[in-house]
């Protein structure tokens, strides 16, 4: 029964939006797009000319994914037969039908949710756990890069969202889903906890505008949880369960009302004993709530946040790839065609220019990580960052391949945590 009810969803879900827009073209009306020559290294991944999206297979296959089955894939997309939005994009194939992105990993993703449902059924929990996150984890791929207004990528969204629910139900302690109120309307949170048989410290964990709060689990079951540290996940503004947020100058705002609302309404949470880790624009908001609310945070770490300078200088904003143009765009509600234009607004979310970073120092203590070669945290921003903090530090990492750097950096934020919480 439950087997059926997913398979109607998926088709009430999918079937009226075989002709919907695709990916490329929502926040970037441009017919064609503007970006650097070649092939650009990012610290998350490789932005090549071939494709719209930034490729993140390392960092994916880190996540939980098959390296065997995302090459399948990505081959499917590569090959895929018919109409490109943009025709020097592989991934840019119009319809939800065979060769699509989001159809292909929603495929896929729909296959893992089976299984998770045929091994629950079995009485095999642990089995189940892991094909419901495979499920999450795929849906999560089909929705990448998460752009409100893209109704594919949305309705993966709810239904990697229903696996990711339907995963934690076989967690060692179960998921928790917080409903936390903000200005008439609610933010959703997922709160996992390695005990519930008595308080523990928590991090809050953010990522970038193109990241969902399912995509942080094996951080929480590999650093996090073995050292009994609970985690909760939010999405950044405009982005997922927030996406009815605005991104706005304060952009710490939502994570600020879940700081208290932790602190005052979750009996498991030792509110003595609550930070925050940042990935990207989630850095920036770690480190405005460490201005905001250093009696209530007990540390952050901060990996790549785009802080200052990427913000205000023209030679680095224009650096970005048509992909994170369009998901900034997005959750500005504009459009990346204009991007000269979104420069300076976006000078605004300088940390500096509001007269934080750099300017003042907090009492919160922050671990300032990031890698020489990225254009968005410059070396001078990650030390800016540390020196801001009256107990900072700073993490200069000038190495590759990506996913070594990544795994130091995560083992390097988790010793902070158990430092700070006396762990």
């Amino acid at each position: 029964m439950q087997d059926q009810v997913s398979e109607n969803l998926s088709e009430r879900l999918f079937s009226k939006v075989r002709k919907i827009q695709e990916t490329s073209t929502i926040s970037n009306s441009a017919e064609t797009m503007d970006e650097p020559c070649g092939e650009q290294v990012l610290i998350e991944g490789v932005c090549s000319n071939a494709w719209y999206r930034v490729l993140r297979r390392t960092y994916w296959i880190w996540q939980g994914a098959d390296p065997i089955e995302l090459e399948e894939v990505l081959s499917r997309i590569a090959t895929g037969e018919g109409e490109r939005s943009h025709p020097d994009k592989l991934d840019t194939l119009k319809g939800y039908a065979p060769g699509n992105w989001i159809y292909e990993f929603s495929q896929l993703a729909g296959e893992y949710l089976k299984k998770g449902r045929d091994l629950e059924e079995a009485q095999m929990p642990d089995a189940a756990r892991n094909a419901y996150l495979l499920a999450a984890r795929y849906y999560s791929l089909a929705s990448y890069p998460h752009l409100k207004g893209d109704e594919l990528a949305e309705q993966a969204q709810v239904q990697g969202n229903l696996a990711y629910r339907d995963a934690g139900r076989l967690m060692p302690v179960a998921l928790r889903e917080l409903k936390i109120p903000f200005r008439d309307k609610e933010i959703c949170g997922y709160l996992h906890l390695p005990s519930d048989e008595h308080t523990v410290p928590v991090v809050m964990v953010s990522g970038s505008i193109d990241s969902l709060q399912i995509d942080f689990y094996r951080f929480y079951e590999q650093y996090l949880a073995p050292n009994g540290i609970g985690m909760l996940t939010l999405d950044m503004p405009g982005i997922g369960h927030s996406s009815q947020f605005p991104l706005v100058q304060d952009t710490s705002r939502l994570h600020q009302a879940a700081l208290h609302y932790l602190r005052d309404e979750v009996p498991w949470v030792d509110n003595q004993r609550i930070g925050m880790v940042g990935v990207r624009l989630g850095g920036n908001v770690a480190a405005r709530l460490a201005y905001l609310e250093p009696m209530h945070l007990k540390a952050i770490a901060c990996i790549g946040p785009g802080l200052n300078q990427f913000f205000v200088e023209s030679p680095l904003f224009n650096q970005a790839p048509p992909m994170l143009r369009a998901s900034l765009a997005n959750r500005l509600g504009a459009d990346a065609k204009d991007w000269a234009l979104l420069q300076p607004q976006c000078q605004i979310f300088s940390l500096k220019r509001q007269g934080l970073v750099g300017v003042t120092k907090t009492r919160v203590p922050i671990l300032s990580i990031g890698h020489k070669r990225d254009f968005i945290c410059p070396e001078s921003d990650i030390r800016t960052l540390a020196s801001s903090s009256h107990y900072g530090k700073a993490l200069v990492l000038d190495k590759l391949p990506v996913m070594q750097v990544f795994d130091r950096a995560l083992r390097e934020t988790c010793d902070w945590l158990k430092l700070h919480f006396n762990i």
